[in-house]
């Protein structure tokens, strides 16, 4: 047996379990004990591109954040000469393609059902995360060995979406799974996963769909993506499909008012409630711009104990949404109720960002939410502004401000290059603005292709102004790192003239920043060179 090969200074390498476009994987465990992991290490061409190590590391902590049943937990992320790993979850068991083959490629309908619905009640909680998988397919779902019914963790969330991200030589899915909108060129949505699960479902029954599915599938797979339904709103329907398939036709015992209908019914879906930022709140991905976040995905199994290996919560939804209790056992479902054209479950996924809000709960007594109908009709949801652009120009009174627009996000700027500064962040929606920053910061403007206008606040301090919009390589730059035992952070804009103003912040002192090399993306601080990144928003990076 060959010796394990050293990854990092916490864990070691076994053998390969695995190897697919992107990735080679292999079995793992930690220095410090503990149970089995699997280690996906990228391939040679995009673990050695730095844009794609910053994008990993960036994003580190939002691929942690996905903890559900259905998820295949990310637990670590090890960068080291030229390579990249992330250590997962093992998964003792097939991919769903394999399964399938056991089944001469066909699996009785309320199996397919039931593996679709796990599938998207996953999709749905990373939605809400502002995180899309893109390449979803049955080589990224795993099967539990020994469940019954049978269990399934997807893979790979994210991993397709930042190599995309980062220009890398990846298509961002797999011929025949990828939705037409992608195909096309335009921005991969919170639908594209729908999509592609349509797909998967069509393929678990051989094309051949019986009823309720066919429509389920029809929907999945519709042409344009805001016809499609949610992630959160197909968990339940499939749930209420499997129900139909076994015969019950009613919720699974238990999980009704009165506790009713027939135990054989196997497990089902519960809904979330919605609380807080989730009800009211748009924001934009955390992975890759363009997701709009929907309501908190239903879980259909007990969640996981937790690992040993996670350093963060068990669960954040950065959103705010959190999930409803889950019952004892495998059966608790949302209860029948009248249709409500107002459920956040009817809202599909939009084709583009919005800037819409998620309708809030409906309430019960006691200001409780209440438990949303299985079935709703589906809704169009509004296009958003998806203006993308770069203001830049000196403010009197204010110093120097720049603010990037990105798809009804805004991040904004401002500094007098010497010691006071503020980055704001805030929404661009029907043509204004509206952003807040630390220390009472706030612009209020309006904006069109060509200009933005309005009001700057700073250091207490208000003044107009009026910037025209700038193009590459004019715009906002940052940089943080440690140099000689001091944390230094710069930030800058490049002026369309190609001057820069900028503040550089080291042990939390301000002074004005150093020149930046743009055409390199470095600066040089006390003789040390570092690296700067950029708020892009071509390709979202800094949103």
């Amino acid at each position: 047996m060959a010796e394990p090969e050293p990854l990092g200074r916490d864990y070691l390498l076994h053998e390969e379990i695995g190897r697919g476009a992107l990735a080679v994987v292999r079995r793992a465990t930690s220095r410090q004990g503990g149970g089995v992991l699997a280690a996906k290490l990228l391939k040679p061409e995009y673990a050695g591109d730095r844009r794609v190590r910053e994008l990993f590391l960036r994003e580190e902590a939002a691929l942690r954040e996905l903890e559900h049943p259905s998820i295949v937990g990310v637990r670590d992320l090890v960068v080291e000469r030229g390579r990249l790993a992330l250590l997962m979850d093992y998964v003792d068991g097939p991919n769903l393609r394999r399964y399938l083959a056991d089944f001469r490629g066909r699996l009785p309908a309320a199996d397919a059902a039931w593996v679709a619905a796990q599938a998207a009640a996953a999709l749905a909680v990373a939605h809400v995360q502002g995180v899309v998988h893109l390449d979803l397919k049955p080589e990224n779902i795993l099967v539990v060995r020994g469940t019954d019914p049978v269990r399934i963790r997807i893979s790979d969330f994210g991993v397709a979406a930042l190599l995309l991200d980062a220009d890398a030589a990846v298509v961002g899915g797999t011929p025949g799974y990828l939705a037409p909108e992608i195909v096309r060129g335009g921005p991969p949505t919170a639908a594209a996963d729908v999509y592609s699960l349509g797909v998967v479902l069509r393929e678990m029954l051989g094309g051949d769909l019986p009823e309720p599915l066919a429509e389920l599938a029809a929907g999945a797979l519709a042409e344009d993506p805001r016809s499609r339904p949610s992630a959160r709103a197909l968990a339940i329907r499939l749930r209420d499909a499997r129900i139909t398939i076994l015969g019950g036709g009613t919720a699974p015992a238990g999980t009704g008012p009165a506790g009713t209908g027939p135990a054989a019914a196997g497990p089902a879906v519960t809904g979330a409630a919605v609380t807080g930022a989730a009800a009211g709140e748009q924001r934009d991905t955390r992975l890759r711009p363009g997701v709009a976040p929907g309501v908190a995905g239903p879980s259909l199994v007990p969640p996981a104990p937790p690992s040993r290996w996670r350093r963060g919560p068990l669960l954040t939804l950065a959103a705010g949404a959190v999930l409803a209790a889950v019952l004892a056992g495998l059966t608790v479902a949302a209860a029948a109720g009248p249709e409500d054209p107002d459920d956040p479950v009817a809202a599909p996924p939009p084709a583009i960002a919005t800037s819409a809000t998620t309708p809030a709960a409906p309430t019960g007594s006691a200001g409780a939410p209440a438990v949303l109908p299985p079935t709703t009709p589906l809704a169009a949801s509004t296009p958003a502004d998806r203006t993308r652009a770069t203001f830049a120009g000196r403010v009197p009174g204010a110093g120097t401000l720049a603010i990037s627009v990105r798809d009804g996000v805004a991040i904004a700027y401002v500094c007098d290059g010497a010691r006071i500064e503020s980055w704001l962040k805030g929404t661009a929606v029907a043509g204004k603005l509206s952003l807040t920053g630390k220390g009472g910061a706030r612009i209020s403007a309006t904006f069109d292709a060509r200009r933005a206008r309005g009001t700057v606040t700073v250091a207490g301090r208000t003044s107009d102004f009026d910037i025209r919009v700038a193009k590459k390589p004019s715009g906002l730059y940052r940089a943080a790192a440690q140099v000689r035992n001091a944390r230094v952070v710069g930030s800058w804009i490049v002026l369309p003239d190609g001057s820069q103003v900028g503040v550089l912040t080291a042990d939390e002192v301000p002074r004005p920043a150093p020149p930046l090399n743009v055409a390199g993306g470095t600066t040089t601080v006390d003789g040390v060179a570092v690296t700067t990144s950029t708020i892009d928003v071509d390709t979202g990076a800094g949103f």
